[in-house]
């Protein structure tokens, strides 16, 4: 058997150990076996056998990686490449608690960019300042020394611009463009302004610079152990310009990229050979910016409860077609309005279609976050799958936190609910929404481990599941990765020590020994590296 054999002290995720896996478990409680060799040939798992054996194999290499855990790639399934990347090239605002430090780190970022173009920055989140107050168009313009800026909330779903940049992509005149008593615009952007003004900035980059933001976005995935993501595309995210420089060289990229286009036009995802839909497709926004969609006003804004983007008509209709086309939808839905509205129409197009034509497209919700009491009932009987972003809790959950805020004490508890939907069969993937929360996986299995509530905490090795074969479960892949046993796709990554006996939190941030996805060593050591022609026969 030429290859590789892998040899590792403690496996994690093989055949038989998965929480989802109806055959009986294997190894001890957190589902760990010891002193596994593992061999890799012709990019797909070959063997799996006691480590003693490993000479047996007869693979061209042996690498005894010592005590460290082997395990399944991380997935991450929820990302924005493109504006993960760019947090280099522009202004990072995360760590900004005031207006004078926005200002001061656009004026850092203009002073070490050259040229006159667009300047951009992202990760502001006023609700972490010590006065929630933003810089105006004319202090943002004079930071960046007469350049356009276009600064991205934390969330997305607000900006904040110069005017030239308002004026220019059409967002002075639109819904959602901020003004103050007099009438002047603040440079704030929500719903269609905000949407005219980011897309307008990402069309004025040059693509050397969105494809550079994509590369560095990836080797950071391939370095922390995540062998595939979920990009989620959409003309009001980065436009279709990004999407295509992706889609267009995915088989060169150093991990797998699964596409979602955030759009009704079914006719494109079948166009580049899309089995998804949707993503983020927005159903409503976010809390940070009040565009989430809710049935009772914020709390913090008595007058607003967000809006739907979409009529039930159009929703369910592109369920229906796309159920009859055996492709996957995805929606965007964070306000319990929003996500009511999912639920409600995929269970019209199920009427429609039949129910196993709709479940088996497995159709996804992504966020769920203020999901009501029998939320996750309704998903299961449906057969939703849901994709969540443990790390927001982490962010803004807890007594003194953004949903308090936004929602009040008795609303907040209920956003995230992890463990219900666990608890309820709903399958379950995690991600980051990167650039939103770190691409960092541990980051999100920490945060799944330690949510606010204890009763929607996940054990630890549940979080992993649902970082690693739950991103399969969503994108359907089930049955080509996410698991460690033969025939499956060698998508691997290992990281020293235990880490089943660690504190997730003490992981974040950490290094993966190396990161192999089919067969190909997407991070690592080069005596790890496998000649292999890989491909991965389209986007699923």
């Amino acid at each position: 058997m030429p290859g590789l054999a892998v040899i590792a002290h403690t496996v994690w995720g093989t055949a038989g150990s998965s929480l989802h896996d109806p055959r009986n478990r294997l190894g001890d409680a957190l589902g760990r076996r010891l002193d596994l060799a593992v061999a890799v040939e012709s990019g797909r798992i070959t063997a799996v056998v006691p480590a003693a054996e490993a000479a047996g194999l007869g693979a061209d290499r042996v690498v005894d990686l010592g005590d460290a855990t082997l395990m399944p790639g991380f997935v991450d399934a929820h990302v924005h490449l493109s504006a993960t990347g760019l947090a280099d090239h522009g202004a990072d605002l995360r760590p900004a608690r005031s207006v004078a430090e926005v200002l001061d780190r656009v004026r850092t970022a203009a002073a070490g960019t050259a040229g006159d173009g667009l300047l951009w920055g992202d990760g502001y989140d006023e609700t972490r300042f010590d006065r929630p107050e933003l810089p105006s168009p004319a202090e943002l313009a004079a930071a960046a020394g007469g350049r356009p800026v276009y600064l991205s909330r934390v969330d997305g779903h607000q900006g904040l611009a110069t005017l030239d940049v308002l004026g220019d992509s059409g967002a002075l005149e639109a819904t959602g463009c901020d003004r103050d008593p007099a009438g002047t615009p603040t440079g704030v952007t929500r719903g269609e302004a905000n949407h005219l003004a980011r897309r307008f900035a990402l069309q004025t980059m040059p693509a050397a610079t969105l494809l550079a933001a994509q590369d560095a976005a990836l080797a950071r995935a391939a370095r922390q152990g995540v062998a595939c993501v979920h990009e989620m595309g959409g003309p009001d995210i980065a436009g279709r310009r990004d999407f295509e420089l992706l889609l267009d060289r995915v088989e060169d990229l150093p991990i797998e990229v699964v596409g979602y286009w955030g759009d009704l036009d079914l006719d494109y995802a079948a166009e580049r050979k899309l089995a998804q839909v949707g993503g983020d497709l927005f159903l409503d926004g976010s809390l940070g910016s009040h565009t989430a969609a809710l049935s009772t006003p914020y709390d913090d804004r008595p007058g607003t409860c967000g809006a739907l983007y979409h009529d039930d008509a159009e929703l369910t209709d592109l369920y229906v077609r796309a159920s009859q086309a055996g492709i996957q939808v995805g929606v965007h839905a964070i306000g319990d309005v929003a996500i009511g509205q999912a639920l409600r129409c995929a269970r019209r197009a199920m009427r429609a279609v039949g129910p196993t034509a709709f479940r088996g497209c497995r159709h996804r919700v992504e966020h769920v976050e203020l999901l009501g009491a029998d939320g996750a009932d309704r998903m299961a009987e449906l057969g939703l799958a849901a994709s969540v972003q443990p790390a927001f809790d982490a962010a803004w959950g807890g007594p003194d936190g953004m949903y308090a805020r936004r929602l009040g004490p008795r609303r907040a508890k209920s956003m995230n609910p992890f463990a219900d939907l666990w608890r309820r069969g709903v399958p379950t993937g995690g991600s980051s929404d990167s650039h939103v929360t770190p691409l960092d996986p541990w980051h999100g299995v920490a945060a799944a481990v330690h949510h606010h509530r204890p009763s929607q905490r996940l054990g630890l090795p549940v979080a992993l599941e649902v970082f690693t074969l739950g991103g399969r479960i969503l994108a359907r892949q089930e049955r080509v990765s996410g698991t460690i046993e033969p025939g499956q796709r060698a998508d691997l990554t290992a990281f020293a020590g235990d880490v089943l006996a660690a504190d997730p939190a003490d992981l974040e941030g950490g290094e993966a020994i190396f990161t192999m996805v089919a067969g190909r060593l997407a991070h690592g050591p080069d005596e790890l590296e496998v000649p292999t022609a890989r491909s991965f026969g389209g986007w699923t």
